[in-house]
């Protein structure tokens, strides 16, 4: 029961960050100097998020002798793990800024690659180091879920491959308007715009992601 009961936590943490992120900051991702409401709430998300993971593996376990105990344990893992997350965004940040692509879509392909790469590092150090489980063969069963995550990964690079051919097709389209404002402005513009639409399916196969593995 208590394995069901974090598998629950589990999915339902990881639904909750895919929403409240995408109605909030649409990517929970801590700008170093930009000290807005998105900075603090994106903090927020991510402390909540890893915290409740380290519920549902302790439930997992079935090591939980007090509640009270461990959810103190669960925030103060929490915050550890969104200054992490913080001190990850500040190098790449600084990775974004030395591309200076002027191409908003791959910054956003930047900043969800690093919340992917950091949330399946969270999922697998519970697993490892607090669980102390290990994945010594694989088992048939497990294709399943690859091929889940292979097919996720997949549709998410075709979604941005996808947007990258359509700024350099509404350039063309749009010749005469992108002479008139600089097709260095034109692609930032466009590419901000195709950004914030790619944010929505972003997280959404994020979910999946995090939730398969």
């Amino acid at each position: 029961m208590s394995k069901s009961r974090g598998a629950v936590i589990a999915v339902t943490a990881t639904i909750l960050l895919g929403a409240l992120s995408r109605v909030t900051v649409r990517i929970p991702y801590m700008v170093w100097g930009y000290f807005d409401a998105s900075f603090f709430i994106s903090f927020v998300w991510w402390l909540i998020y890893t915290g409740s993971l380290y519920v549902a593996i302790r439930e997992y376990m079935e090591n939980i002798d007090s509640y009270f105990k461990v959810i103190l344990q669960a925030v103060l893992f929490g915050g550890v793990a969104a200054l992490v997350k913080t001190g990850i965004d500040v190098l790449t940040e600084r990775i974004i800024v030395n591309m200076n692509s002027g191409n908003a879509v791959i910054s956003v392909f930047v900043m969800e690659l690093e919340l992917l790469i950091f949330g399946s590092g969270v999922i697998v150090f519970l697993y490892y180091v607090v669980a102390k489980k290990r994945v010594l063969s694989w088992k048939k069963s497990l294709n399943v879920y690859a091929g889940i995550i292979a097919g996720d990964l997949a549709v998410y690079l075709g979604m941005i491959y996808y947007y990258l051919l359509k700024t350099d097709w509404a350039l063309e389209r749009y010749s005469g308007a992108v002479h008139q404002v600089g097709e260095e402005q034109a692609k930032l513009n466009l590419t901000i715009k195709f950004g914030q639409e790619s944010t929505g399916v972003g997280m959404l196969i994020f979910v999946v992601f995090f939730i398969t593995l």
